[in-house]
């Protein structure tokens, strides 16, 4: 297995930007033993995870807090973990196309420099927080790019979290919250239809049979925030897997959902019966 982090240079950022990288490296047998899920054949170019920080976050987050190196070599998934700021993945009003970055230039220069798959088959993107509103914002914008979609603990709901009392009973400071809101949408805080996850789900059709896995915590904040997101689903007729566990907005509830995913996406199992729907 091969971790890397660093940098480089993105066109559409105009700027250097970090990225960690883990690609799977089939050297186990060299070592006595297999470490790789059964029916997971290992691929010259494997499949492809975007995983998408939160808004406290880090690019290293996901590398520092979960075994993912393990369930990427587990898989046979290569796994990009991009640096975006707090810019919620937005092609921001004041400040750079994070969103343009995500969907069109970050794949398109990983499949060039790291040999891996993102042939819309191969190609999948998931997230916690801030980074399930992303990843949940690109799989409903471009259904046609990606197999699956994971969404952990969305943040999907901008508009109760920057305009209304979201952020309530948490730790972020309201004062630079306001800063991010300006620097997202302009002054008068305008978000456009294309950011809105209520818009894109009033609009989607899914002619890609794409995967949606979705997980959160019975105790996490934005729990509420969950449940309406799979009303609005319900109510579309969009097919998705769904994951309660006890747990609040933390690590513990990602590390296992992140694994249940691949599981799904790769493997087509069903999300356990001990973690299923609590509906």
């Amino acid at each position: 297995m091969g971790f890397y982090s660093g940098a480089f240079f993105s066109r559409t950022l105009e700027m250097d930007t970090q990225l960690g990288v883990i690609l799977p490296q089939d050297s186990r047998k060299h070592h006595g033993f297999e470490q790789i899920k059964e029916g997971v054949i290992p691929r010259a170019t494997p499949k492809t995870l975007i995983l998408l920080h939160g808004l406290g976050d880090n690019f290293l987050v996901w590398e520092s807090r979960t075994s993912i190196l393990r369930y990427a070599e587990e898989y046979d998934v290569a796994v990009l973990m991009p640096e975006v700021q707090r810019s919620f993945y937005q092609d921001m009003k004041e400040g750079r196309n994070y969103f343009k970055y995500i969907t069109e230039e970050l794949p398109e220069y990983a499949a060039s420099v790291f040999n891996i798959s993102v042939a819309p088959e191969d190609l999948m993107i998931a997230g916690l927080s801030m980074g399930g509103y992303g990843a949940l914002r690109c799989g409903l914008t471009y259904p046609e790019k990606y197999s699956g979609v994971g969404v952990f603990s969305s943040a999907w709901n901008i508009e109760k979290l920057y305009l209304g009392n979201g952020f309530d009973n948490t730790s972020f400071d309201r004062t630079e919250l306001m800063k991010d809101r300006t620097a997202l949408w302009g002054d008068k805080a305008v978000i456009p239809d294309e950011a809105s996850i209520h818009y894109l789900l009033d609009h989607y059709n899914n002619k890609n049979d794409l995967k949606l896995y979705l997980a959160c915590g019975t105790e996490d904040f934005l729990f509420e925030d969950h449940k309406e997101l799979l009303g609005k689903l319900d109510a579309k007729g969009i097919p998705y897997k769904n994951t309660y566990l006890p747990g609040i907005h933390e690590w513990a509830v990602w590390d296992r959902v992140v694994q249940e995913m691949l599981d799904y996406f790769i493997r087509g199992n069903e999300p356990a019966e001990r973690l299923l729907s609590l509906k």
